[in-house]
């Protein structure tokens, strides 16, 4: 690629970190609008601010494509050295922040809808009386995009399911082990108890998504047992699994937390089904940002 003139005699004094911001916003999300509602901005903010960095470099960022926009080769160039000037800034406001001040500001969560419904309204409840000026940022997405914006820089912190192959750049802590067990749906165990094999031979099974550590667990649990589901039904949340399994068309492999009067969970086979552990995503060798780390005790104070 060439590189214009413009982006050769571009002077980093000159770039905002408001820019920054939105240009690695719309990085993350693909989208202005998306990136707007990230930024609590409008849309034709986040566009000003790409548009006038973009002036600064001397060469677009961004390919607008149909229904979304995508890194142009210098754009992905820059990505890398945007991350680091915003981590330098975070890191620059974590060191000069007055410890004798009480909280306040913004603090950007990325954590799964799982974790968000079942694990965190307690800690919610409690961060939020006592730092009433901290303004939470929740971004719902799966637990491996989560790790990946802590790895990125687009979020300090995250809570979600930890996986087996985390970047070397995150730092995981574990707080839950959570156990899986077998359900289906009631009206399915009104004649006999239906063994797995019998489950896999007649419905199809209810899962995450593939490239998910959950997903990747029941897999391999599964294939331990050599057995082969009649087909896969992909599904992002375990709550819309849940619900799905209940009416009947499939059974699923879920956290003991979602059995519900609508559902049965069948008996351990002579192989339990895998557990999973959850906890909280840091950067490491970056400073703990007083907001994360008040943020980090509510969630330690409220393990059982």
């Amino acid at each position: 690629m060439v590189i214009s003139k413009e982006a050769k005699r571009m002077n980093p004094a000159h770039i905002d970190h408001q820019q920054i911001l939105a240009f690695l916003s719309v990085a993350q999300t693909g989208s202005f609008s998306a990136a707007a509602q990230q930024l609590h901005l409008t849309q034709p903010a986040v566009s000003k601010r790409v548009a006038q960095l973009e002036s600064q470099v001397g060469a677009p960022l961004f390919e607008r494509l149909a229904r979304q926009v995508v890194l142009t080769e210098f754009g992905a160039q820059f990505l890398p050295a945007a991350q680091q000037v915003r981590q330098a800034m975070d890191d620059l406001a974590a060191v000069t922040l007055d410890s004798s001040r009480p909280l306040s500001g913004r603090l950007a969560i990325a954590l799964s809808h799982y974790v968000g419904l079942h694990l965190l309204p307690s800690v919610l409840e409690t961060f939020s009386r006592r730092y009433p000026d901290v303004v939470l940022d929740l971004r719902f997405m799966d637990s491996e995009a989560a790790i990946d914006a802590v790895a990125q820089g687009s979020v300090r912190l995250a809570y979600g399911t930890l996986g087996h192959s985390a970047p070397s750049t995150v730092e995981t802590t574990p707080l839950w082990q959570e156990k899986l067990v077998l359900l289906v749906a009631l009206r399915h165990t009104e004649q006999h108890t239906p063994s797995l094999h019998e489950l896999a031979q007649h419905l199809p099974v209810i899962a995450p998504a593939a490239h998910t550590s959950t997903r990747q667990a029941i897999d391999i649990w599964l294939n331990a047992l050599q057995i082969a589901p009649l087909a896969v039904i992909e599904v992002n949340q375990l709550d819309s699994i849940a619900l799905l399994v209940g009416t009947g068309i499939g059974w699923g492999v879920l956290p003991e937390t979602l059995q519900n009067p609508d559902l049965a969970r069948l008996p351990d086979t002579k192989l339990a089904p895998p557990e999973r552990q959850l906890g909280l995503i840091t950067q490491k060798k970056r400073p703990t940002h007083r907001l994360a780390q008040a943020f980090m005790d509510c969630v330690t104070e409220s393990r059982p």
